[in-house]
């Protein structure tokens, strides 16, 4: 057996740890075994070694999730409103003439948008025509950015802020472990330093 395996077997919370942890908070389309992965990962980097070790590493893991889904809504965010943009814009892609631009945008222009937002290769010709009457695909992001401007900011304070508590959780797990390591040091000392003691007066 390989040492990454013999550790994967290894860093699993214990079943009774499982039982206290409960199910992990996921929602929408987020997957068990994404979340089990993460876990995994960041047991394998702390190695915890009893019960308190394996809540910090679950700390940690919690707040780097939280991280994860924060970054993802924030790209959805922006998604939205640069759709929202080109929306606006690309009403200047009708063609001239009353009824064929009242055609384009009663019959066509959903179509076109629902191309822009699905298919790479329509996308890429929508935005060359935008650029063209000068609608670059910068300034429609930073027309989404400034549209979800409160959005992206509110979920930037809630990064940050898991980002300090993950931190946190991270450094008592260094210290957790820091402490453990020296008191097994401590009693292989007292051990090393008895059998010596026992065998010189053996002597």
């Amino acid at each position: 057996m390989s040492q990454t395996a013999s550790e994967v077997s290894v860093f699993r919370p214990p079943n009774e740890l499982r039982q206290v942890f409960g199910e992990p908070a996921l929602v929408g389309c987020e997957k068990l075994e994404d979340y089990e992965k993460l876990l995994l990962l960041i047991a394998l980097a702390i190695k915890p070694t009893d019960p308190v070790g394996w809540l910090l590493t679950k700390d940690v893991t919690d707040w780097q999730w939280e991280m994860r889904r924060e970054q993802i809504v924030k790209t959805a965010i922006i998604k939205y409103y640069q759709k929202e943009v080109v929306a606006e814009l690309i009403k200047k892609l009708a063609p001239e003439g009353q009824l064929a631009s009242a055609k384009y945008r009663i019959f066509l222009m959903d179509d076109d948008l629902t191309l822009w937002a699905t298919n790479a290769e329509s996308r890429a010709e929508i935005d060359k025509a935008l650029a063209a009457m000068g609608h670059s695909t910068q300034e429609v992001l930073a027309q989404a950015y400034i549209r979800g401007a409160t959005q992206i900011d509110a979920i930037d304070r809630r990064i940050a802020a898991y980002e300090r508590r993950r931190n946190t959780a991270l450094k008592e797990a260094g210290l957790w472990n820091e402490g453990i390591r020296r008191k097994l040091e401590q009693v292989n000392t007292a051990i090393i330093d008895g059998e010596f003691t026992e065998a010189a007066e053996a002597a």
